[in-house]
């Protein structure tokens, strides 16, 4: 994997007149040594909002009294490609580093698995839990979450409104069973000691599968429904407690992430100001594996102008048949998902994510715009402030 400029480094050179050939903007870099027969050599690599400036604390003359770290004389050529978004830096160090170390990227990253929910299908009585394993074992996967609390909260407030067991046991239904907190409260369906059959606890199981995969809508239904009859029926006091019921079901959802969907059905498009003037970056995301990027210059000073809906259209469709279809069966690796909530969840977060429906159907005039709004802060950053005097 290569960067897309490239120098040769001559430690013996004037260093001012060489570093002054490299710009001060964000960039990603790798710096080589000499190659030595009988031996890989593995560059160091980095990410900067200065490449000049980072550079030139690398690669100066070192001072005797200096503890910082100089590669001076150990670099022979320097790869970079300018940025123009912390995400397409974070990409574009991730896939580095899984080239060049293979067997440390995760740690020289700092990846971890993202929080998720997952529902497990396999077995005869399905809990819904917090996880950050991943794995092909016909369960229903659900998240990212920003943290593992994040996770484990929306599970014990959401599962509240539904019947389904928390308990972490294997079951083997026996009235003899003494059952626990949730099933004197009537909080669960109570599968141990025989309390229910097994449709009816699968029954209640898709009710679950329902509200998580319609961020909570088809639940919402079911309930003004309910409070209508109520109503109708003159039942006030049992139509004003489904009321509270529908609140507390709004108030959850509205502090659900938007970012969390079944894993499978993880659509989005993230668009990002490019490293040129009047560029921008474009990442799919498919089933939580990202594809990209894709750079797309809207310089108006071309001979032939295609519209723009016409390049978001062909340039996504590229990202989208760059690895054929997806497995509807297989999860993207969970790297990928990690770097997406790094992203999405980080409090100086760049660019826009556009959510897709589970048929992927493009929004085109979202898409337009979202690229004017990003190509209009642009603009505005671009100005130089004026300065005013008083006399």
């Amino acid at each position: 994997m290569h960067l897309r400029f490239s120098t040769e480094f001559d430690a013996d050179a004037e260093a001012k007149v060489f570093f002054e050939a490299f710009s001060s903007r964000p960039a990603v870099f790798a710096l080589f040594p000499a190659p030595r027969a009988g031996s890989i050599s593995t560059p160091y690599l980095g990410r900067t909002r200065d490449l000049r400036r980072r550079l030139t604390r690398l690669l100066s003359p070192m001072r005797r009294t200096s503890r910082m770290l100089n590669l001076r004389e150990l670099t022979a050529r320097i790869e970079y490609e300018p940025l123009g978004s912390a995400f397409e830096g974070l990409w574009q160090l991730y896939l580095l580093n899984k080239h060049y170390f293979p067997q440390q990227y995760r740690d020289r990253l700092r990846l971890k698995p993202p929080a998720l929910l997952k529902l497990n299908l396999r077995n005869r009585f399905p809990r819904c839990y917090p996880t950050r394993r991943l794995a092909s074992d016909d369960s229903l996967y659900y998240g990212p979450f920003p943290a593992q609390l994040a996770a484990e909260r929306f599970a014990a407030e959401f599962l509240d409104f539904f019947k389904i067991r928390r308990c972490v046991e294997d079951l083997n239904p026996d009235p003899s069973h003494p059952g626990c907190i949730y099933s004197q409260l009537h909080m669960c369906l109570a599968p141990c000691f025989a309390g229910c059959t097994d449709s009816a606890y699968q029954a209640e199981v898709q009710r679950v599968i329902e509200f998580l995969d319609t961020d909570g809508r088809s639940f919402l239904r079911s309930l003004e429904v309910e409070r209508t009859q109520a109503s109708e029926s003159l039942e006030f006091e049992q139509a004003a407690k489904t009321h509270r019921r529908i609140e507390k079901v709004n108030e959850l959802l509205r502090q659900r992430p938007d970012l969390v969907r079944n894993l499978r059905v993880l659509h989005a498009v993230i668009v990002l100001r490019g490293a040129e003037a009047k560029s921008l970056v474009f990442f799919r995301v498919i089933g939580g594996e990202i594809r990209g990027p894709a750079a797309l210059s809207l310089d108006e000073n071309v001979p032939t102008p295609t519209p723009l809906d016409r390049q978001l259209h062909d340039l996504l469709e590229s990202l989208s048949a760059g690895r054929g279809e997806a497995d509807p069966q297989a999860f993207p690796p969970w790297e990928h998902l990690s770097l997406l909530a790094r992203w999405y969840y980080s409090s100086f977060r760049e660019g826009e994510l556009v959510m897709l429906s589970p048929n992927q159907v493009m929004p085109h005039t979202r898409l337009i715009r979202v690229c004017r709004k990003l190509l209009a802060a642009e603009t505005r950053t671009s100005i130089p402030a004026t300065t005013h005097s008083t006399h």
